[in-house]
């Protein structure tokens, strides 16, 4: 079958693209991060509900390192329709840990706003960050990663002209995209879509695959080597598309829920190609 007949017919979208379809134990991940998360905040006081926009949800999380030698900016995901910042407070402890400060960011989500609309509201958290929250000593080296949606938007970022947004250039000196979705006109033919309210016209406008990044930052992609076939070709296609990424690497024996849990691990190949991009290297 063609890719053209693949992409139009909504069950096959519907299987690849719904990761809750393919992972057995999906339910258990919401309640587990929430877990997490809650005990992370208490061992760990965050700056909370920093506010960068004026939608209720346009706050985000500072988990500030004592003499810290760099930032990462998380990005959740959810695909652009569910979760928050709350469930994900326990990315941080690890970075932490290697003197790491961590922003966690909240935004809006569909079906109220679109994902233009997000991608717009995480550039604003940015500014916020740059402009305001962050040390010197935090901007200096500074990363973005996210999972799922937040994978995407994680690309979004480094897309993004910041000279045209009112910042002095080159914001991060890398992006690690988790699990993203980055061509999202397969999404369409979805039942993911009821929310998100794409269209071809602006389905086609957000697809990173047509777009690259604006500044020479290296990137590195990352997938459960047990996803779908079209989350693992969105990650390989992204990284043969844009230069300065290395080549996609899928993580055996993650899917695409529990592939961010290497965040937390500094063991892990995503703790490390994390460490590695911030110049930190063990």
């Amino acid at each position: 079958m063609s890719d053209a007949l693949r992409f139009n017919d909504p069950e096959w979208c519907e299987m690849e693209y719904n990761p809750r379809l393919r992972v057995s134990d999906a339910a258990t991940y919401q309640p587990k991060w929430s877990e997490w998360a809650a005990i992370t905040r208490q061992a760990h006081l965050p700056l909370a509900d920093l506010r960068y926009g004026d939608h209720p949800r346009e706050v985000l999380d500072i988990f500030r390192a004592p003499h810290a030698k760099g930032a990462c900016l998380f990005i959740h995901g959810g695909y652009w329709r569910s979760f928050s910042k709350n469930e994900f407070s326990w990315v941080v402890e690890a970075l932490l840990k290697e003197s790491i400060t961590v922003a966690v960011v909240n935004y809006p989500l569909c079906f109220e706003v679109t994902i233009a609309d997000i991608v717009t509201s995480v550039r604003k958290a940015v500014i916020a960050l740059a402009k305001i929250d962050l040390t010197a000593e935090e901007k200096a080296k500074w990363i973005v990663t996210g999972h799922s949606a937040g994978g995407y938007l994680a690309a979004a970022m480094s897309a993004t002209n910041w000279k045209a947004q009112g910042l002095d250039g080159q914001v991060f000196c890398g992006v690690v995209p988790v699990s993203g979705v980055f061509d999202v006109r397969p999404l369409i033919h979805t039942s993911i879509n009821e929310q998100l309210r794409l269209t071809k016209e602006s389905a086609e406008a957000l697809t990173l695959f047509d777009q690259r990044p604006h500044d020479p930052i290296p990137m590195v992609p990352i997938y459960g080597a047990e996803e779908s076939s079209e989350f693992c070709r969105h990650s390989i296609d992204l990284a043969k598309l844009w230069p300065r990424s290395e080549a996609a690497i899928a993580i055996e024996g993650r899917n695409h829920f529990n592939v961010i849990e290497g965040i937390k691990d500094p063991h892990s190949i995503l703790f490390k190609i994390l460490m590695r991009l911030l110049g930190l290297s063990q």
